[in-house]
């Protein structure tokens, strides 16, 4: 197949296939994010926030099972910003982990509270952050690798699943040694032009009318695409649920996209407190903004919850706050050439 051929074959393959069943699947790269000044308040994802048990075991298994390597250390101020955020001190070791596209960072907390210990896993319909997606070609065996080393598929027949007919891409859910789930999607296509990438982090909601109100007003952008009623069986072998429709919406980011689901027919519960950040699990989205205080200022005026204003951190200025459904989000303004930049990644992805 010829190069362009093969490009618009991708794009209207897995356009059809986010149509019909409200996976993002799209195997070209996401358009950068330029950073300038007259640019957009959030410049792209700077990284999702991971609670591990054992910080060396988690980045030996996504570093040798993914396309992710470690580029920076460091314990957020010895857990002083973390004290604000939560009212205790939490001590940490922290690692960053990059990948093409996306970062992870990887967080160990030496001291969890009981209720942290007691949270258990975020379940594939939420509330919370349910998932990252980590993208490869169908060669690449990217499903294999994990589950060799170790992760337990989530998805009814123990492997990966065919969209549609029609759509080139393989997708699975499965959990690591911590419980917490990842998505893989593997492409059905020759010369794609990288061998591993992250595509989205996905929060399931309770009510998505709500959620979009607000990241469009944070964002300050409108979702790339919306769909309603989505029902399709490959949902159901996936998610271990019968019966699944959805409505889900995108947010394109730059590097990242973020993905918002609600299981209409298996309902999130509702949330008695937020999630403790010690809890294994993803525990933050954060976003890299041109103006910290700015984006705290719109994250109250679109109804969340500011819970902490902008301090020092990772050599830049970070606030903390939480969505209408208590994930909590940090706002990081850090120079463009600082590892947990979002930018770069935004430039990267576009190559």
């Amino acid at each position: 197949m010829m190069a362009g051929t093969r490009r618009a074959f991708l794009l209207g393959a897995t356009g059809a296939g986010l149509a019909s069943i409200g996976a993002c699947v799209s195997a070209e790269p996401a358009p950068p994010v330029a950073a300038t000044e007259a640019g957009p308040l959030v410049r792209g994802i700077a990284y999702i926030g991971q609670s591990v048990s054992n910080l060396e075991a988690a980045t030996a298994y996504y570093t040798s099972t993914g396309g992710l390597e470690a580029v920076a250390e460091g314990g957020f101020q010895g857990g002083r910003h973390f004290y604000v955020v939560e009212k205790m001190s939490l001590p940490l070791r922290s690692r960053l982990l990059r990948g093409a596209t996306g970062q992870i960072r990887l967080m160990e907390f030496s001291m969890p509270s009981r209720a942290a210990r007691e949270a258990g896993v975020v379940p594939v319909q939420g509330p919370g952050i349910t998932h990252v997606c980590h993208q490869s070609p169908l060669d690449r065996n990217l499903w294999g690798k994990f589950v060799a080393a170790g992760a337990k598929p989530v998805s009814r027949t123990g492997d990966l699943v065919q969209l549609r007919p029609d759509v080139p891409v393989l997708y699975g859910y499965a959990r690591d040694a911590d419980g917490t789930m990842l998505e893989v999607e593997q492409i059905m296509a020759e010369g794609l032009p990288w061998s591993y990438r992250m595509r989205h982090v996905a929060i399931c909601v309770r009510d998505i009318d709500r959620t979009v109100a607000f990241y469009t007003h944070v964002l300050g952008r409108d979702p790339r695409e919306r769909r309603s009623n989505l029902v399709n069986k490959t949902l159901d072998t996936t998610a271990d649920l019968d019966n699944v429709k959805l409505d889900v919406a995108w947010y394109n980011l730059g590097n990242l996209e973020l993905e918002i689901w609600e299981y209409l027919n298996h309902p999130a519960s509702a949330p008695v407190t937020a999630r403790p950040v010690q809890a294994l699990g993803y525990n933050m989205i954060v976003l890299d903004v041109s103006d910290a205080a700015l984006a705290a200022k719109k994250l109250v005026e679109a109804g969340g919850e500011l819970v902490s204003d902008a301090k020092t951190i990772d050599a830049g200025i970070m606030s903390f706050g939480r969505d209408p459904d208590g994930n909590l989000l940090g706002f990081l303004q850090v120079d463009t050439s600082s590892p947990y930049s979002a930018v770069p990644l935004g430039r990267l992805a576009s190559g």
